[in-house]
């Protein structure tokens, strides 16, 4: 039976794949705005020092691993059918188009765009991405006869019929079976029907217990094409609507609420900050008396905190135990609106690699994850919450999909990177929860963070979404009262200052307490202002109860005062007192008097010690039971205790800011670099490419230019594969470069394989010792 091709000889294709040099050519040959939305496309380019080493690092097999995971199902199918075709016919976009099925024009300028064909023909590594198999299609003729040796096959539709002609139904029923994959076929026997068709070429026999279909006959079996459906955007027709005013209002409320408790939880931390754990978060224990204060769930306090975090508003602080306390960028954080503290909070979580819904699991040592630890950062959180949002912003305004449903879009969008449906789940249950969401649908104002606006947009866009603000309050002889309605912001810093919430809803209502009462008066108001307030949003007259409530709270408030002091002074002469108070050399020590012979200073005992003793006097350590200390430890401190400060009055207060130990700050953002920020990084790599011609030029007949090491190993790797020879530099064990001309084999762990065409020997070198590569002439 001869072999019949279709549209080209299959004995002897075109080139299979792009070589690095054909890559570095095209690139060369784009515009410098065309490189640099490639280098913004595919960001772990990074920034190579010239046009060859870029291509060289984008035919790495990373690199085009990473390129496959922005692909879509259409885009991955053309990529899948342009390597299938490529040992057969060039894989041009009409013959891409007819091998999928698919209008493939668009997808077939997308990969060449990222660099993963070049004038149609794949890079070697998108075939080695794509596995053995791609599109179920088994090895080429080409492949299996320099394996097994030639033979006739059937190759396009007409032969194969003939081919097929009395063909018993068990070498039907094979046939069909491979013909869409697995190509290859394993039996401890081979079965009369794999016999039959080994016999007439349309099967290859690998051994005498494995068959394979060439990937020319499995084309022609399935009538030309690379895939039996040509993937499909999934279907959401069923998805739940909510009405738009709906979603707006839920939203809404959501973002009043999360940013009330982030408040709530910076007010309750600045009250008693979270003592850190060794490991960097913070403890079970600090997670429930938080939540208790808030009156919300453990995993609230979790997400509450970790937004915190991720908008810069926490920080560790502290001497002896470190905790977590509100940062100084707390304070410009809380004179803003609400809708602006908002907009920071949801950017922050938008932009943040953190992921709170990983606290309470286990890592893989098996401990559990606290919150604020530094372990919860995943680098693509922040493109995960993007995607998640650009999902929901693609579908009809209200549409409030499942987490399975979202998944099927993400995984349309990119099939080679979906996350898990419990993960996608997780960031449906935080953007519910921060406001962005509202009923499961996306918010207006989660539509214009995703569209990118500024932060007044955003907040424009839930101040829109937000009840009308009421300045009335319906004080009742219970010591209640009302707001019908959200509060203006002042009244309702002043009710949280003064007034416990009983309810929250369409209506605020809260309670007046001695407690609550005390509060207030705890941040500087009197009985009267207090009053006055009050009076100011009440429709009537304050009630006599609330107005006895707070005079008689106000009266009993600071009878008993408590203070902290580093050291006290103690004299047995009043006289003395006036001495020290007048003493310029003590005015460091900021000394007042708390009784007439006792005065005390915000120093350490061991700084009052040695001013006290340059000034001149001859004072003496007392110890807490009010006896002399005689056995003082080094510098003054009773034991040996370490000071806490530098000297008095020269700035020993500790300066408060993020974290310091490695991945801790939950700050981080993964911040993609634009296309127009690369401008200079492409007029480097030109410029690099032009001295690499010049060195190249310079060095020709001597040993090969120094390359870069992604590129030298990108050439061996071709030289390899194409059985071509290069020469090679190789640093010795004593530092003294030898050049080699060598036939490489293998390249793989590190090392490379490589057979000496000058000494008819086998080589292995580690790959860091190659200096330079180059190809070398025949």
């Amino acid at each position: 039976m001869s072999r019949t091709t279709g549209d080209a000889d299959p004995r002897t294709p075109g080139p299979r794949s792009a070589t690095t040099e054909q890559l570095a050519t095209a690139l060369a040959a784009r515009t410098d705005a065309e490189i640099a939305d490639l280098l913004a496309a595919r960001p772990d380019l990074a920034a190579p020092p010239s046009l060859t080493a870029m291509a060289a690092r984008a035919v790495s097999r990373p690199s085009v691993e990473r390129a496959l995971a922005l692909l879509d199902a259409t885009e991955l199918a053309v990529a899948e059918a342009a390597v299938a075709l490529a040992p057969v016919r060039r894989p041009t976009a009409a013959a891409l188009t007819r091998a999928t099925g698919l209008p493939a024009q668009a997808a077939h300028a997308r990969l060449h765009d990222l660099a993963l064909l070049v004038k149609d023909l794949p890079v070697a590594a998108l075939a080695e991405a794509l596995g053995p198999h791609p599109a179920g299609l088994g090895p080429a003729l080409g492949e299996l006869e320099a394996l097994l040796g030639p033979a006739a096959a059937p190759t396009t539709r007409a032969a194969l019929r003939t081919a097929m002609t009395g063909a018993p139904e068990s070498a039907v029923r094979t046939l069909e079976a491979m013909t869409w994959g697995p190509p290859v076929g394993t039996a401890a026997t081979l079965p009369e029907g794999a016999a039959w068709l080994v016999a007439r070429g349309v099967l290859r026999a690998l051994s005498p217990t494995q068959v394979v279909l060439p990937r020319e006959v499995a084309l022609a079996a399935r009538g030309g094409l690379t895939h039996p459906v040509p993937p499909a955007a999934p279907d959401l027709g069923d998805a739940r609507h909510v009405p738009p005013h709906v979603v707006a209002a839920e939203g809404a409320r959501a973002a009043e609420e999360v940013v009330r408790l982030v408040v709530a939880l910076l007010q309750a931390w600045q009250h008693s900050p979270a003592t850190v754990l060794r490991a960097g978060g913070v403890g079970v224990r600090e997670v429930r008396r938080t939540a208790a204060s808030l009156q919300v769930g453990e995993g609230d306090v979790a997400l509450l905190a970790e937004l915190a975090g991720m908008a810069g508003l926490l920080t560790q602080d502290g001497d002896e135990q470190v905790a977590w306390a509100p940062a100084r960028t707390t304070a410009d954080f809380l004179e803003d609106t609400v809708t602006e503290r908002w907009a920071a909070l949801a950017a922050a979580w938008l932009g943040s690699a953190r992921t709170p819904w990983l606290v309470g699991t286990r890592s893989e040592q098996g401990t559990l994850r606290a919150v604020l630890e530094p372990t919860l950062e995943r680098g693509w959180a922040a493109g995960l919450r993007t995607r998640v949002l650009a999902a929901l912003a693609s579908l009809p305004v209200g549409t409030a999909p499942t987490a399975a449903q979202v998944r099927a879009l993400l995984a349309w969008e990119r099939p080679r990177a979906t996350a898990p449906e419990p993960t996608v789940a997780a960031v449906l249950a935080e953007a519910e929860r921060i406001g962005l969401t509202g009923a499961g649908a996306l918010t207006p104002a989660g539509r214009a963070l995703l569209d990118g606006a500024p932060a007044d947009d955003v907040a424009a866009a839930l101040a829109d979404a937000l009840p009308e603000a009421v300045g009335e309050l319906l004080v009742q002889g219970d010591l209640t009262a009302v707001v019908p309605g959200r509060a203006v912001p002042e009244l309702a810093d002043l009710l949280g200052l003064c007034a416990a919430v009983e309810s929250r809803g369409s209506a605020l209502t809260v309670r007046f307490t001695a407690e609550s009462l005390r509060h207030a008066l705890d941040t500087g108001y009197g009985a009267d202002e207090l009053l006055a307030g009050l009076a100011a949003y009440s429709r009537t007259p304050l009630p006599q109860p609330l107005e006895y409530l707070v005079r008689d709270t106000a009266r009993r408030h600071g009878q008993v005062r408590v203070g902290a002091a580093g050291a006290y002074l103690r004299v047995d002469d009043a006289g003395a007192v006036a001495g020290l108070l007048g003493d310029p050399a003590l005015r460091g020590l900021r000394l007042r008097t708390i009784a007439p012979t006792v005065l005390v200073s915000p120093a350490h005992p061991g700084d009052v010690l040695d001013v006290l003793r340059e000034a001149g006097l001859a004072p003496v350590l007392e110890g807490s039971d009010g006896a002399v200390v005689l056995d003082v430890g080094p510098r003054g401190t009773p034991g040996g205790a370490p000071r806490r400060g530098g000297r008095v009055g020269r700035g020993s207060r500790r300066t408060a800011g993020l974290p310091t130990y490695p991945g801790a700050a939950p700050t981080t953002y993964l911040r993609r670099t634009s296309p127009t920020e690369l401008g200079p990084v492409v007029a480097r790599m030109r410029a690099g490419e032009e001295q690499a011609r010049r060195d190249a030029a310079r060095h020709a007949g001597d040993a090969p230019p120094a390359t870069d090491p992604v590129h030298a190993l990108a050439v061996l790797r071709e030289a390899a594969r194409a059985g071509t020879p290069v020469e090679m530099v190789v640093v010795g064990a004593l530092g003294k470069p030898e050049r080699r001309r060598v036939q490489p084999v293998s390249v793989d762990g590190g090392r490379v394989r490589a057979t000496d065409l000058e000494r008819d020997t086998e080589l292995t070198v580690a790959v860091h010792r190659i200096s330079a590569v180059a190809p070398a002439a025949r």
